[in-house]
This record gives structure tokens, sequence and C-alpha cells, in this order.
């Protein structure tokens, strides 16, 4: 198993790089941060690669629950501008019911996804980030959703939990889809041009991740229907992407292990 070194974020455990070692960026935008660390973690650690890992946040967001451990554990985007980094990860957000300029990072965001393009070698882009990440960058266009596309479903041999009020259809999109349907639109694209992915789900979710999500719904009143291919006869959720996430996520970093 590889050394992850964590340099920032709650799940911090060190406070200088390591030698020959991949230097990857998550810019973490879900509200439960713990949780999204600790599942980024588990699954690079699935690598076996040395990482210098960074935890970063949007500067201008204003963070509904606000944790003053946020400020000291995490750097911003404007912390990273003069740094270079093999491979950056941004994960979604739960803003896919909003316009784009409603966001209150907006310009922000537009601002740190161009900057990557000359400071990051790979990208991953997750659910809300891969559709507007996607948009900025001009390579695809989405559509909201008044039905939510909720649960796990396996499109072009690729299994992945998906939690969102949009669509991207396979015909919008001008770089290469991977894996989609004409059910659930494009579930992975990739941009030869940035060498950037964008995944519409959640590859780093947890086996009760969705569980949670559906159950705190219900305890709301919401009228939240059951995650569809996820609970079995007894309400257990089942996880079947596992074997997946983690192919993913080792295919996409070894591209690095011949130059370290």
């Amino acid at each position: 198993m590889g050394c992850i070194n964590i340099l920032s974020g709650y799940s911090q455990n060190s406070h200088q790089k390591i030698d020959d070692a991949l230097n990857i960026l998550v810019l973490n935008l879900m509200p439960n941060r713990r949780e999204t660390e600790h599942q980024i973690i588990d699954l690079l650690q699935q690598t076996d690669l040395n990482i210098n890992l960074n935890f970063c946040r949007m500067a201008s967001h204003h963070i509904k629950h606000f944790d003053p451990e946020i400020i000291e554990k995490y750097v911003t985007t404007k912390d990273v501008f003069e740094d270079h980094f093999d491979a950056l990860i941004v994960t979604g957000a739960p803003l896919d019911r909003k316009n784009f300029n409603e966001v209150d990072y907006w310009n922000e965001f537009v601002d740190f996804i161009n900057w990557r393009k000359t400071h990051v070698d790979t990208c991953l882009f997750s659910c809300w980030a891969a559709w507007a990440a996607g948009t900025i960058d001009g390579i695809l266009t989405g559509q909201q959703l008044d039905q939510k596309i909720y649960g796990v479903y396996t499109t072009d041999g690729i299994t992945m939990p998906q939690s969102r009020y949009f669509t991207i259809p396979r015909n919008n999109v001008k770089a290469t889809v991977l894996a989609g349907n004409d059910t659930i639109g494009a579930t992975l694209i990739f941009d030869s041009n940035t060498n950037s992915y964008y995944v519409t789900g959640h590859l780093e979710y947890g086996t009760k991740t969705l569980a949670d999500e559906y159950f705190r719904d219900v305890k709301k009143g919401l009228d939240t229907k059951k995650p569809s291919n996820y609970f079995d006869n007894q309400d257990h959720p089942i996880n079947s992407w596992h074997t997946d996430a983690t192919t993913f996520y080792i295919n996409w970093l070894n591209q690095f292990t011949s130059s370290k």
C-alpha cells in the first residue's frame, strides 16, 4: 500500500511533501467535507501509489454551516495559485437545482477551471462539478431535471452511484463519451485536449452514502423515492461499484508511474 501524505484538510497528517510522490489537489465542495475526505483517501489508498494530497476550498464561498476548522485546515484556491499538480479532483456539490450564476463562488470557480489548464496534468470532475466544468470548457451542454436520477446504474460496463437533478445527453457532448445511455445520459466523458474526465456520478461514495441521503430525506418528510438498484429485499445497501471505482482510479493515475 502506498503512502498518502495529507498536507491540508481535516485528515491532515503531515506538514512536508515527500519526494517522488504524485501531487494531487482536491477541491472539496461537498457540505460533509470530513466524510468526503475519507472516501477519497480510501480510494486513493487502493492505487498503491505515494501521494502528496492537498484539500482546498473556494475562498469566496459563504459556508452555510460554518466550522472554524475549515479555515484552519483547508487551503484556498488562491493559496495554490502558483503551484503545479499532477492531478486534480473536484467533488460534486448540491447545486444542480441552481443556475450557475446563482452559485456564490461561480466567478472564482470559472477562474479555477481555467487556471487548471496550465497548472494540472489531469483532472477528474464529479457530479455537479462535471456539468459545471464541462460547460466552462465548452465540451458539453447539460439539462436540469425535475426528477432526480438517484441510485446505482451501470452504463457501458461501469457501475457507479448517481444522485443528481441534471443530465448530459450524449449528443450534447463534443468530447469522447466513454459511458452512458439514453435514459440517464452520458456518465463518463473524456476530453483529450485537457486530459480531463467528467463523471456524472460518485465513484467515491461509500456503501451507506446513498442510504444516509435517502433516510435523511425521509426523516425530513420529503417525498423521495428509494435509490434504484441499491437496496436488497431487507433494505440493506449493496455496494456494487467498489471494484469499478478502484479500477478507474488506478488506471487514471497509473499514467504517471513511469515518470515517478
